[in-house]
């Protein structure tokens, strides 16, 4: 069976030219980052090269060598698109010095005679950018936990083998003089393998974008908006992966109206923030940390056994009188009551109105055992945790 090169050229640059003229708009209009410009500016030069081929037979100087240079500066702009969606402010220096010596071959060599190790060399090229694009996909889909990341990766990945295997064919001489027209064998499937993955995978990162959106905007719907702690929304998500025991911390800042009225919304603020950040730096990866509301807070750490949890509860108010000490100054730390409890997380609810009952307790013995002090005086404040904690 024999295929129309020349008609899977024209669908490539229809294709590339598209996607690239999609990119860029929507960059110019603010949508996208420097990675589309990147992106779309590499399929732009993609399609331009596949019309190259096309007119071969027009007689247009220097067509083949400029042709194969676009080529080369094609992919390199479809990879720093893909490193720039990775991180916006990569280096990119290196990959268009790279780029510039891929090219330099390729503008150079145009004897007729080099038709199969130019074909070779430019399907070598191809793979090697395709490797270091999966490569970076990878990296997306694992950091991000974007699906569409893996699907790109394999999109990308399947065309690494075909372009090797083109290039053998090339250095071999089973590619013909003539690169277009209707053939048939190995080379001619290779190609269209290739054609079929190239179309699709233009508008691949636009797919990754959209995901990607979509997981910021679940990310805020699940965190407080000024502590970035998690929400109810996040609670009730998580708590069906929760199994077996665990210990659930109720914690809670004492005397925060007071701390509010005496030094303004904006320290109450930072104080909140400290608590988070004292909470997250103390719990293990697998817990989580939750603002319940107010200035309470809900740790749920699955597997956590009676010692375990205790040193976490001593460690939260430890850091956050650290923090609230650094914060007001020298003998004005605020404090915590923790109150914890240990059980089976399926009933979460019940562990945390114990944690809660638990948690008052130790507010109320601070309360009787400290009645004159303040977080609002100047005088040293020693910080609480539930009395479940010391045995």
């Amino acid at each position: 069976m024999l295929l129309d090169i020349s008609t899977l050229y024209a669908m490539v640059a229809l294709c590339s030219v598209v996607a690239g003229i999609v990119h860029l708009a929507a960059a110019v209009g603010g949508r996208f980052g420097s990675w589309a410009n990147w992106w779309g500016g590499g399929h732009i030069l993609l399609g331009l090269s596949a019309v190259m081929p096309l007119a071969r037979g027009m007689g247009i100087p220097m067509l083949v060598p400029v042709g194969n240079t676009v080529a080369v500066l094609s992919y390199t702009g479809i990879y720093i698109g893909m490193r720039r969606f990775a991180d916006p402010r990569a280096d990119i220096g290196v990959w268009i010095a790279v780029a510039a010596v891929l090219a330099v071959p390729m503008l150079l060599w145009s004897d007729p005679a080099g038709m199969g190790g130019r074909i070779a060399y430019l399907n070598v090229v191809r793979s090697m950018f395709d490797v270091a694009t999966v490569v970076v996909a990878i990296r997306i889909a694992k950091r991000e936990s974007l699906r569409t990341g893996w699907i790109v990766a394999v999109m990308f990945a399947l065309t690494v083998p075909m372009f090797i295997g083109r290039a053998w064919l090339a250095l071999t001489g089973h590619i013909g003089t003539n690169p277009t027209g209707l053939q048939g064998g190995p080379a001619a499937w290779l190609a269209a393998g290739a054609v079929a993955f190239i179309m699709f995978r233009g508008f691949s990162l636009l797919t990754m974008d959209a995901e990607r959106g979509e997981r910021r905007l679940e990310m805020l719907a699940e965190r407080d908006a000024l502590t970035g702690a998690g929400n109810r929304t996040a609670f009730e998500r998580a708590r069906g992966g929760w199994r077996g025991d665990g210990a659930v911390l109720m914690i809670d800042l004492n005397r925060f109206k007071a701390l509010n009225d005496r030094h303004g919304h904006a320290v109450g603020d930072a104080a909140l923030c400290i608590a988070t950040r004292a909470a997250v730096a103390s719990v293990p990866m697998t817990g989580r940390v939750f603002r319940w509301g107010g200035d309470e807070f809900v740790c749920v750490l699955p597997g956590t056994g009676a010692r375990e949890a205790a040193a976490i509860a001593k460690g939260i108010a430890g850091k956050f009188a650290e923090g609230t000490g650094a914060l007001l100054g020298t003998g004005m730390a605020a404090t915590l009551s923790i109150g914890w409890t240990l059980g089976p997380l399926a009933d979460v609810e019940a562990l945390i109105a114990d944690a809660d009952e638990r948690m008052y307790a130790d507010k109320q013995r601070g309360r009787a055992t400290d009645a004159q002090r303040s977080v609002a005086e100047t005088a040293p404040l020693t910080y609480l945790i539930s009395q479940s904690q010391h045995g």
